[in-house]
């Protein structure tokens, strides 16, 4: 495939209706966008950042996924160093100068603009990462646009917090005791919470069918970008679709009707019926 322009990259960022102040949140699958005329596979990286940098301007910031799963077996994570697994320019992102990382060992996010530190707080341990006075939570409350580059709804995590801030059953706040070092490098011993499905994968998401309904209402932009395609839509956009969908049928988001749901009580995954 043809090696594409860099104004090709700007003017499909202008074309998601992305606008100088806003803050975007990114999971990226970079492999799809192939080769960038005039510039080194490496370059690529900080060439898209200031492409997105471009577009919300100095009063804008941006947001990537910093996720490492290892806490549930070390019970302990040292957010100056931990890695994220999820990818070469996430974990670019995350050693950038000035880039703020929220206050959670599995699920924290990485921010860098005006707005980061507000949205991240940074120097607070975030003990739920998904509900309620999360990142996530206020990443929705200041309406950011939510961008999947080359990459499905199935891996927006936000969907996680709106199921939280829904109530709905099928997920339950599990806790992990460990302890976690903020970027500060203060030490904080607690509880940090995932809003889990249950171990045994009796039932998981399938976004297949929201994706297809957001593009469907034109209320998600999917455009063309490289070997593969761009989507966007405001968080909030996204919020209240998910609740409406969900009033119709709460398990919509689900890969089946469950037979039992579960929750967690001292120390167990435990079903109970519907």
């Amino acid at each position: 495939m043809k090696a594409i322009s860099v104004e090709k990259i700007t003017s499909t960022i202008d074309g998601l209706g992305i606008a100088k102040g806003d803050n975007i949140f990114i999971h990226s699958s970079l492999f799809t966008l192939g080769n960038i005329a005039g510039h080194r596979v490496e370059e690529l990286p900080n060439l898209l950042l200031q492409c997105f940098q471009t577009a919300i301007g100095a009063e804008g910031s941006l947001f990537m996924p910093a996720f490492n799963y290892d806490f549930p077996k070390q019970r302990n994570a040292n957010l100056i160093s931990q890695k994220t697994v999820l990818g070469f320019w996430p974990e670019w992102f995350r050693q950038q100068p000035n880039v703020e990382r929220s206050g959670h060992p599995m699920f924290s996010i990485c921010g860098l603009g005006q707005d980061a530190f507000e949205i991240c707080k940074s120097d607070t341990p975030e003990f739920h990462a998904f509900g309620p006075n999360s990142t996530f939570d206020r990443l929705v409350k200041k309406n950011a646009t939510l961008v999947l580059q080359g990459i499905g709804l199935r891996v927006a995590t936000v969907v996680v917090h709106i199921e939280s801030m829904l109530q709905l059953k099928y997920r339950f706040n599990k806790p992990f005791h460990g302890d976690l070092t903020l970027i500060n490098g203060e030490n904080i011993s607690g509880d940090f919470h995932h809003f889990c499905f249950p171990m045994n994968n009796a039932y998981r998401e399938s976004y297949s069918r929201l994706e297809k309904a957001l593009l469907n209402s034109k209320v998600m932009t999917k455009l063309t970008l490289g070997r593969s395609f761009i989507y966007a839509i405001k968080m909030k956009s996204l919020f209240e679709f998910i609740e409406k969908l969900v009033q119709q049928n709460p398990f919509a988001l689900l890969n089946c009707t469950p037979t039992a749901l579960y929750r967690y009580e001292n120390g167990q995954e435990i079903a109970y019926p519907l």
